[in-house]
């Protein structure tokens, strides 16, 4: 059971959430929305429904009754396009913007922030469109959840059927709305938050993994090891590569195929522990962003004790921007992957294994084109680590004049975790190949001659990551479909068994 109390969400409590993990709304959380609320009310509000579409269109808003115009409202933002959003990623928008309302400054009764709390426990899914938001104030998405949630239709997924919205939230206690909690239900940057927080949870664990490749690779081409020196690495300052390096030698503790002194290696081994380490550092900087922003007052306007204020707290920049820095930085860790896999599958460059790490050549294919599918999964990256928040269409008839298209950012960054988790994949499944000639003490003549020496004991971490695999995955001593080995293996680093 995870407390949703405005301060402390974590991106692994969202991922946990989005797994369907429970959740509760903190009792301090409940009083302070219940004293802001009431400060709200003490201040004389205006018609926030009203004023909102008189900025919009320049003219007094028409008398129209407030039950009405707040179904307009809510109906009128239900703009989303394109196919539903997974049930994950609907579930982790709805914690957080619950999460939102918890920290007490948007003016809402706890009764909001409860009906998304039923919502998530009652395992009711809105379905949302997955396209149209633009990362700041009015959300198509959240519009969507708040067509649900306040009974004015649209549909949810309820036991894995699609239900009209009315029915699912039939057995749920009656909540209706004020104009100021719809306005705080659809406000703000929650989607490219919530969205970042899954990813970056996914991108923490792709690190870990992509340093266990890296270690196999590195038995496979026999490195040296003063890659990893520690004195160097901690010359140039930079904290991630000096971790990186750390967990790396770990891994290779005790091996006898990396030494050091030997021939300095290509980057993509020589330079691995920098881009790694670049990576490790984008992480932590994108965790402190996104911390503070699951956790910060994303709405407008806020309420304190003394006054109301239009602020422009809605804005997505600071998580946009974080989220386009993670995307170069997790392109990186997959390009420089791939490069270690065209290498592996290169006998020029192994040394001494054959070329697609297969024995006898000729009409068999080997891994060479699962450095193909490295390669297009890379080239995809590229165009996807696009900073998206570099863009701002006006939006609003020029009063939302400029705006983060940080959803677009997120929904970059969750592509490229995705190919990065397969890339990942791919050169574990290929360095296990090469491990096992390295096992076997199996070399190849630069005319093709097989040479038998002694078997081989690989570093601690090494063999671990090569027993899971082959327990999993059998060593090719012919072709086979790749795709069934490839998926294999991506589902055991998804699942995080490696």
């Amino acid at each position: 059971m995870i407390v949703l109390d405005g301060h402390t969400l974590t991106p692994p409590d969202v991922h946990a959430i989005a797994q369907g993990e429970q959740v509760v709304l903190g009792g301090e959380a409940r009083a302070a929305m219940a004293a802001n609320h009431a400060a709200f009310l003490a201040l004389d509000p205006p018609d926030i429904l009203a004023r909102k579409e008189a900025w919009l269109v320049g003219t007094p808003a028409p008398d129209v009754a407030e039950g009405e115009r707040l179904r307009a409202f809510v109906l009128g933002h239900c703009a989303g396009v394109g196919p539903a959003m997974p049930r994950e990623h609907v579930r982790a928008l709805m914690a957080c913007r619950a999460n939102v309302l918890a920290a007490g400054l948007s003016g809402c009764r706890p009764q909001a922030a409860q009906r998304l709390v039923d919502l998530l426990n009652a395992d009711v899914v809105p379905v949302v469109p997955g396209r149209g938001g633009v990362g700041a104030a009015g959300s198509a998405p959240l519009a969507h959840v708040a067509q649900v949630a306040f009974g004015l239709g649209g549909h949810a997924i309820v036991d894995g059927v699609e239900v009209d919205g009315r029915d699912a939230i039939s057995p749920l206690a009656v909540f209706h709305p004020t104009p100021k909690e719809a306005l705080s239900f659809i406000n703000g940057a929650t989607l490219t938050v919530a969205l970042g927080a899954l990813s970056l949870h996914r991108a923490t664990e792709l690190l870990r993994q992509s340093e266990r490749a890296l270690a196999m690779t590195m038995e496979v081409v026999q490195a040296d090891a003063h890659c990893l020196d520690e004195s160097a690495l901690a010359g140039r300052n930079h904290a991630g590569a000096v971790s990186v390096a750390r967990r790396v030698r770990g891994l290779l503790s005790g091996s006898s195929l990396v030494a050091a002194g030997r021939s300095a290696d290509a980057f993509s081994i020589r330079c691995a522990p920098a881009v790694l380490g670049a990576a490790q550092d984008a992480l932590e900087y994108v965790e402190r962003t996104i911390v503070l922003d699951l956790n910060g007052a994303c709405d407008n306007p806020l309420v304190f004790e003394d006054r109301i204020v239009e602020a422009g707290n809605f804005h997505g920049a600071p998580v946009a921007l974080a989220l386009d820095h993670l995307k170069v930085a997790l392109t990186q860790v997959a390009s420089i992957a791939e490069r270690r896999v065209f290498r592996m599958t290169y006998g020029q460059l192994t040394g001494n294994l054959p070329s697609f790490l297969l024995e006898g050549g000729g009409v068999r294919s080997g891994f060479m084109i699962a450095q193909y599918t490295a390669a297009s999964l890379v080239s995809e990256c590229k165009g996807l680590a696009h900073p998206a928040s570099v863009d701002a269409i006006p939006t609003g008839q020029h009063h939302e004049d400029h705006v983060s298209m940080g959803p677009a950012a997120a929904r970059g960054l969750a592509g490229i975790v995705d190919n990065l988790e397969q890339i990942v994949a791919i050169e574990m499944l290929v360095a296990a190949q090469g491990l096992d000639f390295r096992r076997d003490g199996t070399s190849f003549s630069a005319s093709g001659e097989r040479i038998d020496g002694p078997r081989v004991q690989l570093a601690a971490g090494t063999e671990t990551t090569w027993s899971t695999l082959r327990k999993t995955v059998p060593r090719w001593t012919d072709d086979r479909v790749l795709h069934r080995d490839l998926e294999k293996v991506s589902r055991l680093v998804r699942d995080r068994l490696v």
